[in-house]
């Protein structure tokens, strides 16, 4: 796509944030069985998707796990800081008036607080609260349809597999933010100042 994009969706934890996860020891913690096929929805590189296990598991077990990660969740909001740039890419995006969210595989519960320490402005958000969540497109579609653009025109920046991978599904235009060689893209950034650049480039 090239001056032709519309909107922007825009992932958050490792994106506008910088990660605070510790993906280690909560994979310690958790004890799951490994799935690399299933990576990156929420977990660290090769390791089970913790949403699609919570999603099958038996009651119990569900519950063991869910609290592990509310710890971690909870943990990682109060360390939130803003990655280099967020600032003046959403500063950009105001300025030029293009519709933008932020679609996320974390919970609102903890994006609002996040959002809020880091004093980034976010008007539309999409978590994995509405039940679906990346790489499922239905996901970022669900974010298109929030900030009113088609998904044919619509920009979605993360640094993840499945960011990359939603974004291609539904049609839209991946961008992934990563310092060296990685994932399959339309784009690749290093910084957000790159990235807000490029948008510079493609937006209409």
């Amino acid at each position: 796509m090239r001056n032709g994009a519309e909107g922007v969706l825009l992932d958050f934890d490792g994106t506008l944030t910088k990660p605070a996860f510790d993906w280690p020891a909560m994979q310690r913690e958790m004890a799951l069985p490994a799935a690399p096929q299933a990576a990156g929805r929420l977990g660290a590189p090769g390791e089970v998707s913790i949403l699609d296990y919570l999603a099958a598991a038996p009651v119990p077990e569900a519950a063991r796990v869910a609290a592990i990660l509310e710890r971690h969740e909870v943990e990682a909001a109060r360390r939130a800081e803003a990655m280099e740039g967020a600032h003046d890419l959403i500063a950009f995006l105001e300025r030029r008036g293009a519709p933008f969210g932020v679609v996320t595989n974390n919970a609102r519960r903890h994006v609002l607080p996040m959002l809020e320490r880091t004093g980034l402005s976010i008007g539309t958000l999409v978590t994995r609260d509405i039940g679906v969540w990346k790489p499922d497109p239905r996901h970022v579609l669900a974010g298109a349809e929030a900030i009113g653009v088609r998904p044919g025109r619509c920009v979605l920046l993360g640094d993840g597999r499945f960011d990359m991978m939603a974004a291609r599904a539904a049609g839209m235009t991946a961008v992934h933010l990563s310092p060296g060689p990685g994932l399959p893209c339309d784009y690749r950034v290093s910084t957000l100042a790159e990235a807000t650049e490029l948008l510079g480039r493609l937006l209409g």
